[in-house]
Formats: structure tokens, C-alpha cells, sequence
């Protein structure tokens, strides 16, 4: 004897079935375009080039033998081992150095004597060398040193003015060695006095300056727009895909066979699942950088490789993990309510006036977490702490926090289970809009369209 299953067991049977062919077609027309072909190839060389911030900004800077100054001291005789001088100078540290694995803090400039001022300016033509400087003696009876220098760059750029100030330090010390002050008293006067920039409240958790630490402020910045862009990006698409099946009408066959439900959830899980594809194709060369940050390091400056103990405050595996954690979920709550909204419109034009609220509150989560990276408004504000932990702004900002010393793993479990708790609001509300707003045609999207959907039986 047969039993037939009840209409209720029937549903149940098929939900899943109907969720998964879905997310199947989703996911298999999206990969094979163009554009996530192309999106691919270029988060893989941002997030390479993220992992391996630190040796490409001292790369950047001139790696292992820095930016090349010839000294032509000619007939000034100078009371200064000039040559040694201006190199103490320029690459006296002033401010923290960027860590790399394996590799000694570099010098930024390589100060060498020349004879020869007119090779030398040549070398800077050829662009072997920065600068020449050549010195002399004033003939205003002061009998102070003169400089000239010869560089490509201007009086505004930043090496040439630091060069200036080297120049203004050595002359001081002439002098001074001319007024019969012996060098140890010189010693004591340059010293520089210990001065820490430390917090009003004693209580105050210390982080990272976002001045201070470039490879910080590149991890929160770079994580912010990658979520920004897949939020955007991948929103996008499910948006157009719920707009372009109504507006030819597949929707009503589809709706046949599948519930709205069934759609939404199927287009929000296909679309993700394509997108958490492509940010573990990107996260493999990003921990595989990390690994192997100290032989990078020695091919590209030179020196013994090193393992990644040494990679410093740079971007860590657990930062990865909270990264892909925050991704899916702050993904999942955009996505709903992007498909939600779509099927509100009954032509492709007019999603992006549908969707723009959601634009704007995504780009306001991200404008907020850049501001808060680059030091614009304090790490530690009330405005910032509040807002990671707000659902549809946390991804952006728990991460920028995370990254920049300010929060803990407390604080990104606290965020994580607030997003858990929202998902399934959100999903209540997008599915509400979904089931009445896929059968409306012909009414432009509006505060009242929203309202008489929400209101739908």
C-alpha cells in the first residue's frame, strides 16, 4: 500500500531540490562571463600585492642600496666628514620602519664622495643617481658652506627638502666646530629629547597609528574595498538577475515549479557561492605570499631569505579568517535585500533607483572605515566602536579595527553573532518584498510600491 505524501512533506521534499537547481543556474551563467574571468585575475595582484606590502613599499623606496647622493666637496674643506654626515642624516629613522622577513631596515639613501661634479651631475641625467651636491665656501665673509644641489626634482619634493634640512644640520655642526665646541659637546646638542605621544585616559587601549604604519593602514584599507567591491559587484548581479527574468516574463513559468522563496534563496546561495569561489582563488596566493614573504624578500633586496615569523605587523592569517567570516556574512544580508528590491522594478533601468539606498549605506560603511584607516576620524571614537557593530556596517568596520590594533577577537565574535541574529530578520523582510514584488508590473519603484509589498498577503 502506497501513501501519498502530504502537501506540507511534498514542499519540504522539493524546497531544497528547487533552492540547489537555482543556485545552480546562478552560479554556472555567472562564472563563464567575461567580467568574472577578468575580476579574478585582478583581485589575485591586489591581494599579492596586500600580502606583500611591506618588501614592495621598501622596494618602492630603492630596496637595498636607496636613492644614490654624490658629494663633491671640491677646495670648501669642511670641518665635517660631510659624506658621513648627511648619510646619519637622511637615514636617521623618523618614524617606525616597515618590517621585512629576513632583511636588515635598508638605508633610503646611499651618500658617496665624488671628485668629478660634472660626472656627477650626469649620473643624475642618466638616472643612476638622485642628487649631486656640491659644496663651497661663502665669499660673503661669513665663510659658511654653500650648497648646490642638482636633482630632477623641485624645491617642493620631499628628498630634495630633506637633503636641505641634512645640508642645514652639517653647516650648524661647521660652525660649531669652528667656535672650538669638540664633538662630544656637538654630540649632546643634536640629541634628540625622548618625547611619546601617550594617551589622556590611563585606561585607554593602546593601537596603531594609521601614520605611522603604512602596511596597517593598506591591510584595513584593501580589505574595506574588497568587501566593498563584492558587495557591490555581486549585488549587482543578482539584482539584474531578478530584473531581467521579470521583465521577459521567465519569472511566471519559473514561478510554477518554485516558490519566491525558493528563487531568492537559490540566486542569494548560487551568486555567493561564486563569489566565496573567487576570494578563495585570491586567498591561496595571499597566504602562500605570506609563507614565503622572506624569500621574496631576498629576490627582491637582496640578502639571506627569511621565514614569515619576521613579516611584522603585516597581514595575518587571523585576519584572513575574520575577512572571509565577515565577507560571507555581510554579503549574505546585502544580497537578500538586493534581490528583494529588484523585484520591486519591472525594467533593468530602473534598478539602480531601487537599489541606491543600499548603495548608500554600503558606501557610507566603507567612507566611515576609510577615514577611520587613514586616521581622518579616531580609530576609537564612539562613532566608529558603535558602528562595527551595526550588521550592514560591521564588515567594513570590524575589519579596519581588527587591522589596526583596536579590536579584539571579543569584538569580532560580538559582531559576527549580531550578524548572525540580523540574517534571518533580513531574510524574513527580503522574502516578504520577493513573493509580492516578482508579480508587479507596470509601478515605479516608490516609498508606497515598498509599503503595499511589505503589506502583501
Amino acid at each position: 500500500m502506497t501513501t501519498t505524501p502530504s502537501p506540507a512533506g511534498g514542499y519540504a521534499a522539493r524546497t531544497i531540490p528547487n533552492i540547489l537547481a537555482v543556485a545552480r543556474r546562478e552560479f554556472m551563467s555567472r562564472a563563464r562571463t567575461r567580467t568574472f574571468r577578468i575580476t579574478t585575475v585582478l583581485l589575485v595582484a591586489a591581494g599579492v600585492a596586500l600580502a606583500l606590502a611591506p618588501i614592495l613599499f621598501q622596494w618602492l623606496e630603492g630596496g637595498s642600496k636607496g636613492d644614490r647622493v654624490e658629494v663633491v666637496v671640491g677646495d670648501a674643506s669642511p670641518n665635517v666628514d660631510v659624506v658621513t654626515a648627511l648619510g646619519q642624516i637622511l637615514n636617521a629613522p623618523s618614524a617606525p620602519s616597515i618590517p621585512v622577513p629576513g632583511q636588515d631596515v635598508a638605508p633610503k639613501f646611499q651618500v658617496v664622495a665624488a671628485s668629478d661634479l660634472a660626472a656627477a651631475r650626469a649620473h643624475v641625467l642618466d638616472g643612476s643617481s638622485l642628487a649631486a651636491l656640491a659644496l663651497a665656501r661663502a665669499t660673503d665673509g661669513t665663510d659658511d658652506l654653500s650648497f648646490d644641489l642638482y636633482s630632477k626634482g623641485n624645491a617642493l619634493d620631499r628628498k630634495v627638502q630633506l637633503i636641505r634640512q641634512a645640508a642645514i644640520s652639517i653647516t650648524i655642526q661647521d660652525r660649531l666646530t669652528r667656535a672650538g665646541v669638540s664633538p662630544i659637546d656637538q654630540a649632546r646638542l643634536f640629541t634628540p629629547p625622548s618625547f611619546d605621544v601617550l594617551p589622556a585616559d590611563p585606561n585607554a587601549r593602546p593601537g596603531l597609528n594609521p601614520a605611522e604604519d603604512p602596511t596597517a593602514f593598506l591591510v584595513g584599507f584593501g580589505l574595506s574595498i574588497a568587501i566593498f567591491m563584492a558587495i557591490i559587484l555581486y549585488g549587482q548581479w543578482i539584482a539584474y538577475s531578478v530584473a531581467e527574468e521579470k521583465n521577459s516574463r521567465v519569472m511566471e513559468v519559473v514561478l510554477a515549479a518554485a516558490t519566491p522563496f525558493q528563487l531568492l534563496a537559490g540566486k542569494v546561495i548560487g551568486v555567493g557561492a561564486l563569489a566565496i569561489l573567487q576570494y578563495v582563488i585570491v586567498a591561496i596566493p595571499m597566504i602562500v605570499a605570506i609563507i614565503f614573504q622572506g624569500q621574496v624578500a631576498a629576490l627582491l633586496l637582496g640578502g639571506a631569505a627569511g621565514g614569515a615569523g619576521g613579516a611584522g605587523e603585516g597581514i595575518s592569517l587571523g585576519t584572513i579568517a575574520a575577512f572571509g567570516v565577515l565577507f560571507v556574512l555581510g554579503f549574505a544580508i546585502y544580497a537578500c535585500l538586493y534581490a528583494g528590491a529588484a523585484s520591486l522594478v519591472s525594467r533593468q533601468e530602473e534598478i539602480n533607483q531601487i537599489v541606491a539606498p543600499l548603495t548608500f549605506v554600503s558606501v557610507a560603511g566603507y567612507l566611515v572605515a576609510t577615514y577611520a584607516a587613514t586616521g581622518l576620524i579616531r580609530i576609537d571614537s564612539p562613532l566608529v566602536v558603535v558602528l562595527s557593530f551595526v550588521p550592514l556596517f560591521s564588515p567594513y568596520l570590524m575589519l579596519t579595527r581588527l587591522s589596526l590594533g583596536t579590536a579584539g577577537f571579543l569584538d569580532v565574535a560580538v559582531a559576527v553573532l549580531l550578524l548572525l541574529i540580523a540574517i534571518p530578520a533580513v531574510l524574513w523582510l527580503a522574502a516578504r518584498l520577493y513573493r509580492s514584488g516578482v508579480l508587479m508590473y507596470g509601478q515605479s519603484p516608490s516609498p508606497r510600491t515598498l509599503w503595499r509589498a511589505l503589506r502583501a498577503r
